[in-house]
């Protein structure tokens, strides 16, 4: 029987940036604290994915999380330096069995800023499987690829898979705050990673400033895995997140996985 794993990428939107400026379309509710916080962890809930990659994480949202999953996840966090939010990653003990798991901070960064990618060391079915879980850094795409911090930062996060050994199955999840053209998604493509999403339509992930896009993404490693993306709901120039049905501006996006044999 082959071995099937389900994991959703989210990035959460941190209370800390929820401004009502910024927000100003969003119902009243939406942007509560408390309301939010319960929509939220009632979304989770509901897709009960067998690993959980998050961005924009509180501490007191992953102590939530923590508490409702402990029963049958692993998890790991990690906090920005200077920042209220991070991120975390859940696996269910079920399907993996957790190793270990480190923090890469990466040298490319805005002056007196922080960004990180947090991977975990697992297994699945007797194989070995890094998970990083990441937010990079948005520049446009006019940036000369040298210049451009978050292409930088894949490299690293690139780099750090490279210096593991050759038979780990890699999935690399997060905001990369790119489009699939950009040159950030270029660097991981040539290096041996795949878009899980490749065939999904709709796969719009955000709608910020009216603007539908795909950011958010479940890219692995080639030849090893088999995906099978969910459905998301199509994103119009005039979707409203959050909202009552969406707590983030951001879509949880899942896929489904087949180990390769």
């Amino acid at each position: 029987m082959t071995t099937t794993f389900s994991a959703t990428t989210y990035n959460v939107l941190a209370q800390c940036y929820m401004r009502p400026d910024r927000y100003r379309d969003s119902p009243a509710d939406a942007l509560d604290p408390a309301t939010r916080r319960a929509r939220l962890l009632a979304r989770i809930d509901a897709l009960g994915s067998d690993l959980w990659c998050l961005q924009e994480v509180e501490r007191d949202l992953y102590d939530a999380l923590c508490a409702r999953l402990d029963a049958t996840h692993a998890s790991a966090y990690a906090q920005r330096t200077g920042r209220r939010e991070g991120s975390a990653l859940f696996a269910r003990r079920a399907v993996f069995a957790w190793h270990s798991h480190d923090v890469l901070h990466f040298e490319a960064h805005r002056p007196g800023d922080d960004d990180l990618a947090l991977i975990a060391r697992l297994t699945v079915d007797s194989r070995p499987l890094h998970v990083a879980t990441t937010h990079l850094i948005w520049q446009p795409d006019s940036t000369p690829t040298d210049e451009h911090l978050g292409y930088r930062q894949m490299r690293e996060l690139l780099a750090s898979r490279d210096a593991a050994p050759a038979d780990v199955t890699w999935l690399v999840a997060g905001d990369f705050n790119a489009t699939s053209q950009s040159v950030v998604l270029a660097a991981a493509y040539e290096r041996g990673l795949a878009e899980s999403c490749q065939a999904q339509r709709p796969w719009d992930t955000t709608a910020i400033n009216g603007r539908p896009r795909k950011i958010d993404y479940l890219l692995h490693s080639t030849g090893r895995l088999d995906p099978r993306p969910g459905v998301l709901p199509r994103l119009r120039r005039d979707t409203v997140m959050p909202s009552a049905s969406e707590p983030s501006d951001h879509l949880p996006l899942t896929v489904t996985f087949a180990l390769v044999s």
